[in-house]
Formats: structure tokens, sequence, C-alpha cells
């Protein structure tokens, strides 16, 4: 089964594209890894980087669409869950003992076999209230996204309120944020529902972009502002709250760049996922930027062949 997930990984990469694949293998991951090899031991990134590998494992763990599958061939599933866990998570565990973060260590290796002894969920419900009622209907990934990702947000979100007193706090709430934001936009709409407001393929990029990053930046905006209240580094805290907003960018035209009516795209989380954990470097958002012009282009190209067809 092991075998099998690997197997997978190396399908999906087929779908992702020879010049992402070349982005991912010879710049994003040996630019990730240095990171990780130089930082991991300083603060506050000994705490970040186990919590973002652990809450990483539960967001593929919750969504998991082969439980009953396994469930029907393998007695004790959780067993497998524990090993693919360990085995994909292992070169940052064996970081973190390196850098000699054994207490680190020990909570997160406990909390992944927590983790795997769960079921997963395949549908995450949330109750249908005002709490969204005030999103546009034609926001429709957002209507999805908040059903599922409700408790998380606001966990995460309140902690950045208190920027003003440790400006780190809202740094880490924005991150967090914005990966739940991104994974929005994995899921592929039906062509109908593309069609629907009757936009040629140009001015429809360009209203998706400005109603969903123009609100996404309404809804981080006060973190940014209890993060400014602290008078240092203010043009660090600008960089970090403009690459989220062009993350979310990325992540929109990423989306329409490889559009397939009523798909799931699993190249799609995972580019984004390390597109969001490499602008941690500001000079890398800057590349990011400039991806972006190049999947306007091709996502614009691509809507023409399901607006015009």
């Amino acid at each position: 089964m092991i075998r099998l997930r690997f197997l997978q990984l190396y399908r999906g990469a087929a779908g992702i594209g020879l010049f992402r694949v070349l982005l991912l293998a010879v710049i994003l991951l040996p630019l990730v890894s240095l990171f990780l090899v130089q930082h991991i031991a300083d603060y506050p990134w000994r705490h970040i980087v186990p919590v973002f590998l652990i809450y990483i494992v539960w967001l593929v763990h919750q969504r998991r669409k082969d439980y009953f599958f396994l469930l029907s061939v393998i007695r004790h599933p959780q067993k497998l869950f524990v090993a693919e866990y360990f085995i994909f998570t292992l070169p940052v565990i064996a970081l973190m003992l390196t850098a000699a973060l054994y207490v680190q260590t020990f909570l997160c290796c406990g909390i992944l076999v927590l983790i795997a002894l769960q079921r997963p969920l395949r549908v995450l419900k949330a109750p249908v209230t005002l709490k969204l009622r005030i999103i546009p209907t034609g926001m429709f990934e957002w209507q999805s996204g908040f059903r599922k990702n409700l408790v998380p947000l606001v966990i995460f979100f309140i902690p950045g309120l208190f920027g003003f007193y440790r400006e780190w706090l809202s740094a880490v709430s924005l991150f967090f944020i914005t990966m739940m934001f991104l994974s929005f936009y994995s899921e592929y709409e039906p062509r109908h529902m593309l069609a629907a407001d009757g936009r040629n393929s140009w001015h429809f990029l360009v209203r998706k972009l400005t109603v969903h990053v123009g609100s996404f930046a309404l809804i981080v905006l006060p973190l940014f502002i209890m993060a400014m209240i602290q008078g240092d580094h203010l043009w660090l805290k600008f960089g970090y709250f403009a690459a989220s907003l062009n993350l979310l960018t990325f992540s929109i035209l990423l989306k329409y760049y490889q559009y397939r009516p009523a798909a799931i795209s699993g190249a799609h989380q995972m580019v984004v996922t390390l597109a969001c954990f490499i602008s941690v470097l500001l000079p890398m958002a800057v590349l990011i930027f400039l991806v972006n012009i190049f999947l306007a282009a091709g996502a614009n190209a691509t809507l023409k062949d399901y607006l015009y067809d």
C-alpha cells in the first residue's frame, strides 16, 4: 500500500507539468531544505516547523478518500497511516533530532500517532448559519472552504489579534490562514458554472481576482494593523502582507491554468503549499509574482477553450 502511495505521487507529478516539476525540484525544494537546515533550531522556528508539519498531516488525514477502501482490505489501516506519515515526515523529524529538539520531536511524533488513530472525516460538517450568508453565492469556493475550515480559521485568527503584544503572533496567524484559503481552490467547478455570468476569459479572471483577493485582504487586514502597531520592521510586515495576497492570486491563477471541469487537483494543493512555505523568504515571493504573470497568460488561454468552444 505504501508503494502504491508513492506511485500515486509519481502519477500526480506528471499532471503538474514539466515546468512546475523543474521549478519544484531545482529551485523550491533545495531552498526549503536549506532554510530548514539553517533555521530549524532558531526561535520561533523550533516551534513553528513542528506545528506546520502536524497541521499538514492533519489536513491530509481528514481529507483522504481511501479510508473505506483500506478498511475493506486491511484489518487495521491505522498502522498503515502511522507508517505513511512517519515516512513522509522523516526528513523534518531527522532535522529536529539533529538540532537537539528532543521535546518537540517527541511531541510531534506522539501527535502524528494520535492523528493516524483518528477516523478520517470524509465530510466535515458545519451548520449553514448566518455566518455563511454574508458570503456571496458566486464565491462558492469560500462557501465550501468556510464550512470545512471554520473552526481552525477562528483558532488561528484570534491569536493574531494580539500582534500588538507579540508581532510574531500575527505573522504565524497570517501564514496558517493564508494556507487554508489557498486550499479553497483545489476543486474545479463544472463548466456551466464557469460560463454562468457570460464574461469573456480575461474579464472573468480580472473580476475573480479583484473580488477574492480584495475580500481576503479585508479579512487579514486586522492582523496587519495589529502587527503594525509595533513600530519595528514595518517594511518586512508590509512585505508579508503583500506576499499573502500574491499567494492567493497564485492559487486562483493556477486553478484556471490547469482547469478541468468538475475535477480535483492534488497537484494544485502540493504546489500552493510549497509556494506558501517558500514565501517566508520574501525574495522568493517576488519569484511567485513573476510566475503569476506566466500563469495569467496560461489561464486566459485555457479558459478560452471552455468559454468559446
